[in-house]
């Protein structure tokens, strides 16, 4: 099992591996060739670094490996990110990493959360308690637009139902 903990500024070339592997293996069914080169272009070296800085920013671990992360923008209710290594894909370890920030979400006083989910991920947030809303685009850093769904998930009794947009630093 995954050992989920803050992320740290070390981290930031192991999540960038991560997040090129996830995209690549587990969105290829979903989206066209070069959707994926744009999920997965080169970001500024400090674009993970601010998100580590100023975010809930958490990494999984496996004997001191990265091999996911998730980050929740405590600001707006929104998890902005859940990636897993294709090799621990389907094993616990993004719903580790979910669970992490739904209890930072709670520490926050949020009473729900959203996200806009990636069309292959639809099944896991579902499972995870959130429900799905309409499908909608997103656009990603270098302009081309994906596919996403949202999702709203009430944290208690008086959850509301988060913000309509769909924003993501990933």
């Amino acid at each position: 099992m995954a050992l989920v903990r803050r992320a740290e500024i070390g981290d930031a070339r192991a999540i960038r591996l991560v997040h090129v592997e996830a995209v690549r293996a587990l969105c290829a069914g979903h989206y066209a060739p070069a959707e994926i080169e744009a999920w997965v272009a080169p970001r500024p070296a400090t674009h993970y670094d601010e998100a580590i800085r100023g975010k809930e920013f958490y990494v999984a671990a496996v004997g001191g490996r990265v091999v996911g992360f998730a980050v929740l923008n405590q600001e707006a209710g929104e998890v902005e990110a859940v990636y897993v290594s294709p090799r621990v894909a389907r094993r616990g370890t993004g719903l580790s990493l979910l669970r992490a920030l739904e209890a930072r979400a709670l520490a926050h006083g949020l009473t729900s959360l959203h996200l806009c989910a990636a069309l292959n991920a639809v099944g896991f947030y579902e499972r995870a308690g959130f429900a799905r809303g309409e499908l909608t685009a997103h656009r990603l850093p270098g302009g081309v637009e994906i596919a996403c769904v949202r999702m709203t998930k009430g944290l208690a009794e008086s959850a509301g139902g988060g913000s309509s947009r769909c924003r993501e630093i990933f």
